[in-house]
């Protein structure tokens, strides 16, 4: 077309005035994302609470799944901030960092975050502070009092009671005996707390000067401080706005606009809405989708294979003690991802403080099985100590956060003796009659022998070689130092064991599953599966019908060790503590109860209490 002709101009014109007069598309009204955060932040997901979510409309309540509904958020053009609202969130400080830098992603895109909080403590204003915008209640206050580690020990009680605690370890630092055999820390024991306090408090310190921009010096002062009222906190730069939550919520809709729209989750392409409250028949979309699902094509993708909880012989389980991590579950969910051609590389997710010595060499076999095929790659959460160490060694590679509380390779051992609470404290008298050297070796009647004590000591001490041999196996020439020097039950932070070669990288449970695809060849696109896979209501319930067996054909059902009767006769007078110290209590009555089956376990104490 020549410009300079008088035609060329006037079709120009034309094209402008009929583009004035045609219809022009509504500008799309600017979304803000709400994440409220409150109650469990878990780890594996539920099937129950997934069912729950659908017919509710609930946010998402696992680790991955809010950092995949920040990162969508992050990604979708039509969100323009995030309305961060925090209430009382049970995470640990390894989930509250990946949360934080999830958070800090999302900023980093060029989209601010606003926080709301009724009331601080150390771990939700440590997530704040990943916040453009802190709002704090008007008459609440910043309770940032520093760290603290707390021990429970119950030797007093057990004399009381008349049981004696006969328990061996192997390790100094191995202090998962100390409770029941002492009623103060031994030397080493204080030495690993403070040494583990000491390396969480400077990053804890660190990651609130980062995110408000202010010198270490003036945090630790205000820290010093605390409780903090809510306008000293304001005065000293650690929050922006004193106000309530309904100046909270015109603030939103004075930074994003009068018009704009507060959203409760970011939907995935292949999501269906449905409205339960409006339509009645949303029931059979919902059948519809699982089974359009059912018949889908599966794309390559990443497997995470959860350890969460205590480690125990048998089925996964959510009893007395909280979740249960079982060996046969694990291993049949390796198994699957092990065979599944769509899983093309597998991350292991870790969150367990161990437990059975047994349990936790099952499921190390059953890794290294799968990363003999395919690339298999560790997150650790806040706690993958003793056995949740054990079971993590098979990676290829392990990230950690630095909060990460890891190691503690060691073993412990013994029996509880109820001779004297039977006798003196009952009246309760027993005869025994033997066949066998051993035979009554486990007998809680009557203490060891010095023959069996020798022969209990050298099994321990054979467990505990396995151990160590197995840390030499799986990571050799990348340990920084003698096997001896780090093991013994000591327990490092994240940061601490990466400086030792226990662990890799600090990452979390998204930069393991990036590394993995990445070792796998898959791009960027990619799915990522789940297992155990928590199946929905819909697939349980056609397993039933059809009579459909497990997937493990070999399946081992271990009875369960919350339904052991001291259990149930101790559960009323532990649930009258406090929350913390009852959750506490019970795992280390699980702990007990696992070494009074099965002699020897890998378990960190879980009197420890950091908060």
């Amino acid at each position: 077309m020549n410009r300079n002709s008088p035609s060329a101009w006037y079709l120009v014109g034309a094209i402008l005035c009929l583009g004035f007069f045609l219809p022009q598309p509504a500008s799309a009204a600017r979304k803000v994302l709400r994440v409220r955060l409150d109650g469990p932040i878990a780890e594996a997901p539920s099937p129950e609470k997934k069912l729950i979510a659908i017919f509710t409309g609930e946010e998402p309540r696992t680790l991955y799944e809010w950092l995949e509904t920040i990162d969508r958020a992050a990604r979708d053009r039509e969100i323009a901030g995030i309305a961060l609202i925090i209430e009382e969130p049970v995470m640990s400080f390894a989930q509250a960092e990946e949360l934080s830098r999830a958070l800090k992603a999302f900023r980093a895109s060029g989209k601010p975050v606003y926080c709301y909080l009724d009331y601080a403590n150390n771990l939700t204003y440590l997530l704040a502070c990943a916040a453009d915008h802190i709002t704090l209640a008007e008459t609440s206050e910043l309770a940032i009092t520093g760290l603290a580690a707390s021990l429970s020990f119950y030797k007093g009680l057990l004399d009381k009671i008349g049981v004696q605690a006969d328990l061996m370890r192997c390790g100094a630092y191995k202090s998962a005996v100390e409770p029941f055999t002492r009623t103060e820390p031994s030397k080493e024991f204080a030495e690993n707390v403070n040494w583990l306090l000491d390396g969480l408090f400077e990053r804890w310190l660190l990651l609130l000067a980062e995110g408000r921009k202010l010198g270490l010096d003036q945090i630790r002062a205000a820290v010093d401080q605390a409780p903090l009222s809510a306008q000293k906190a304001l005065q000293m730069k650690l929050v922006d706005e004193v106000s309530s939550f309904a100046d909270f919520k015109q603030r939103i809709r004075k930074e994003f606009g009068r018009e704009v729209e507060v959203i409760k989750k970011v939907k995935k392409e292949d999501e269906l809405e449905l409205d339960f409250k409006s339509d009645p028949f949303a029931i059979f979309q919902l059948f519809s989708k699982f089974v359009e699902k059912a018949e889908l094509p599966t794309r390559p993708g990443v497997g995470i294979v959860y350890i969460e909880g205590g480690i125990a012989l048998g089925k996964n389980d959510e009893g007395f003690f909280g979740t249960i991590a079982g060996s046969s579950t694990i291993r049949a969910a390796f198994e699957k991802a092990r065979r599944e051609d769509k899983v093309k590389a597998i991350v292991i997710r870790v969150d367990s403080p161990g437990g059975s010595a047994l349990a936790s060499d099952i499921m190390w076999k059953a890794a290294r099985r799968c990363g003999a095929e395919k690339p298999v790659i560790v997150s650790m959460g806040g706690v993958a100590g003793s056995g949740g160490y054990y079971v993590s060694i098979p990676g290829d590679v392990i990230f950690a956060e630095e909060s990460t509380l890891t190691g503690s390779i060691g073993v412990l051992g013994g029996k509880l003796i109820w001779k004297n609470l039977m006798e003196d404290k009952l009246g309760i008298t027993t005869t025994q009659f033997q066949r066998g050297e051993h035979a009554l070796l486990l007998s809680p009647d009557r203490p060891w022998t010095d023959a069996e004590r020798q022969w209990m000591q050298k099994y321990i001490e054979a467990v505990y070689e396995q151990f160590k041999g197995r840390v030499l196996e799986s990571r050799g020439d990348r340990l920084k130092g003698d096997i001896e020097s780090l093991a013994g039950g000591r327990v490092y932070t994240g940061r601490q064991a990466v400086e030792r070669g226990l662990v890799d990288r600090i990452g979390g449970l998204r930069d393991a599953i990036a590394y993995a695809a990445e070792k796998a060849g898959l791009g960027s696109d990619y799915e990522v599966y789940t297992y155990p896979e928590p199946k929905d209501f819909f697939e349980q319930l056609f397993a039933q019908l059809l009579g459909q067996e497990q997937e493990d054909e070999f399946e081992i059902t271990a009875s369960g060790i919350d339904r052991d009767p001291l259990c149930r006769a101790l559960m009323p007078l532990v649930r009258q503590f406090d929350r913390q110290r009852a959750g506490a209590i019970l795992r280390d009555l699980h702990n007990l109860l696992i070494l009074q089956r099965e002699h020897v376990g890998c378990f960190m104490p879980a009197s420890l209490q950091l908060r």
